[in-house]
């Protein structure tokens, strides 16, 4: 496996001192497309009707704070945060602050102003979630007409000029077809591409269609495929490697009565990540809205704030089923996704179990068949190493 990264050990020398290196700023719920599977996406009255959003000042008076606390990696996202008027304020002032700063977009309103302040203060990286490959798609997935175009010439825009792109998507029963042609679209503009592991349930509004979501046999074909299509022969090696041993040690393993209770949760949420949501409250993690600590507006206080969090989280435990499982580190199941099936983290989620054992079936499975077939050039593939996971939506 690839060697932790700079930006891994910042991470882990956070949580370790419950310092909050890396945030969330969730600048609005609005969006301009209104995709099936969403888990946020609020009208303009909707969220109107629901709270306030922080203004310009309140997101800097934030920001300042959190960088005082430690924060050195900031993520702004949605909704679409380039809805805001003052998108362009909020990121170029957080980069001046010294924060090393990424965004989430749909890649639908990169305007000149825009691409003109990415220039003058170059992102980490922008994450444009690309959600099919033809204007069908994204008039039936996203709600939308001009979306595709919008969304692609968007992507151009941001790699002719020089900008780090990574390509996000979420495949449903609806785009499952347009894989492959994603997938060469990335390997066009030389940006990678990766796919969600899990889709959420509407854990945050109630627009959702259910009928879009992949079930956990599918999802692990899908990502098993996926992954196998954006690897160079050397990481198909090493990730075939990984989950033979995984498997052998799991089959291995004497099955036990399970402990009383499992463990704690391991992520970075709420340990050395926050996640600020558009009507200030912030969450250990942006799935984890539960677990809200209310802003202050008349005082705002992050260092308190993210106390408060961090307490919260130590009380987060996982399935006892899942203390021992030689797969834990291969399985998606996180404390978000336990709570957002059950609202309980420490319920297991069968389903899980079932994504994680056809992943590794399937992906085993074209790794044999590999073998008795030429070697495809993967020379091109797009899943570079030091491209983090893509989890959450």
């Amino acid at each position: 496996m690839a060697q932790p990264s700079i930006k891994q050990f910042v991470h882990q020398a956070g949580a370790i001192k419950r310092m909050p290196v890396s945030g969330t700023f969730e600048l609005t719920p609005r969006c301009n497309l209104n995709c099936k599977m969403c888990y946020i996406h609020m009208t303009g009255a909707e969220q109107a009707s629901r709270g306030r959003e922080l203004t310009t000042e309140e997101w800097l008076t934030v920001g300042r704070q959190a960088v005082d606390a430690g924060m050195v990696y900031l993520l702004i996202t949605g909704g679409e945060p380039m809805l805001r008027p003052d998108f362009v304020t909020i990121y170029s002032e957080m980069v001046k602050m010294g924060v090393v700063v990424s965004v989430n977009t749909n890649g639908t309103l990169i305007t000149p102003e825009i691409l003109e302040c990415f220039k003058k203060h170059p992102p980490e990286t922008v994450n444009v979630t690309l959600y099919g490959a033809s204007p069908e798609m994204y008039a039936g997935l996203c709600g939308v007409r001009g979306g595709y175009e919008k969304a692609f010439e968007g992507v151009r825009a941001l790699t002719k000029a020089g900008v780090r792109v990574i390509i996000n998507t979420t495949f449903t029963t609806r785009n499952l077809a347009d894989m492959e042609a994603l997938i060469a679209f990335a390997q066009e503009v030389g940006a990678p591409i990766r796919t969600a592991a899990y889709t959420f349930p509407p854990v945050r509004n109630q627009h959702e269609d259910s009928r879009v979501a992949l079930n956990a046999e599918e999802q692990g074909v899908l990502n098993a495929r996926f992954e196998y299509l954006t690897s160079t022969a050397k990481q198909r090696d090493t990730k075939e490697s990984y989950l033979r041993k995984a498997l052998e040690a799991e089959d291995a393993r004497v099955k036990g009565p399970l402990p009383e209770r499992g463990k704690p949760t391991g992520c970075l949420a709420g340990r050395g990540l926050f996640w600020m949501a558009w009507n200030g409250e912030m969450y250990p993690c942006g799935m984890l809205s539960d677990h809200a600590v209310a802003l202050d507006r008349e005082n705002i206080n992050f260092a308190s704030m993210w106390e408060a969090t961090h307490k919260r989280t130590e009380t987060i435990y996982l399935p006892a089923a899942c203390a021992e499982c030689a797969l834990r580190r291969v399985c998606p199941s996180c404390a978000a996704v336990t709570h957002s099936n059950h609202g309980d983290t420490e319920k297991l989620v069968e389903d899980m179990c079932t994504y994680t054992k056809t992943y590794i079936t399937t992906f085993l499975g074209l790794m044999e068949a590999e073998g008795n077939t030429d070697p495809a050039d993967t020379d091109t593939a797009v899943r570079g190493d030091d491209v983090e996971p893509f989890v959450c939506l």
